[in-house]
């Protein structure tokens, strides 16, 4: 009898010695998994092309900033937005351009200029598409986005500053744009006198519709 107990006892300390093996490899495995997903994202990443605006990393109130150096981007986070009582319209952006708070733009303190992006208002999931070509917000905290009054008005914010909201950049939709930029547009603006925003909702937005029909 003592003998059974003996081996009823090993027999549990080898299955609990291969249980703690297996989990071990397990956790290894999820590792290993991860740091390839990783390493994929970090391939996937598109450098910048026919760059317009400089990347160079800059100071607004004492605080550093470095542009991102790849299109990709997908943040939470807050949305204001600017344009109306504030005196912004109709001065001067990053680029050079004239700030119309009436147009789809926003202001980003890192993402490359130009850069299209879909904002979603994560209370009522209302979509837009706005063209990032300023930088902004400094004032405060978690917001990640600053919309024009327009903009924000598509999205039912305009009288709620700020909101919660998810922004993801259209990588192809800014290569597009950039590229027309650069090829296109002296003095920002191209032949036809129109801005970045005109430009991407006239010319490629446009398109992109009439290919999917």
């Amino acid at each position: 009898m003592f003998y059974l107990n003996k081996h009823d006892d090993f027999k549990k300390t080898n299955s609990s010695n291969q249980l703690y093996q297996i989990k071990h490899m397990s956790k290894l495995i999820l590792l290993f998994l991860f740091s390839l997903l990783l390493l994929c994202g970090c391939q996937q990443r598109t450098p910048l092309q026919y760059t317009y605006v400089s990347s160079r990393p800059y100071t607004v109130r004492g605080a550093r900033y470095v542009p991102q150096k790849h299109y990709e981007y997908d943040q939470v986070g807050l949305a204001s937005w600017y344009g109306v009582t504030d005196g912004f319209d109709g001065k001067p952006k990053a680029t050079g351009e004239t700030f119309n708070c009436m147009e789809m733009t926003a202001a980003h303190r890192t993402l490359p200029l130009p850069s299209v992006v879909k904002v979603t208002n994560l209370r009522n999931n209302k979509s837009i598409v706005v063209i990032v070509d300023d930088r902004g917000p400094y004032c405060y905290r978690g917001r990640i986005i600053d919309l024009s009054f327009m903009a924000a008005k598509k999205l039912d914010i305009h009288r709620c500053k700020p909101a919660q909201v998810r922004v993801q950049s259209m990588v192809q939709d800014t290569l597009l744009l950039a590229k027309y930029i650069a090829q296109n547009c002296k003095n920002r603006k191209d032949r036809y006198g129109r801005s970045w925003s005109q430009i991407y909702f006239q010319e490629i937005a446009k398109n992109k519709k009439g290919r999917k029909r």
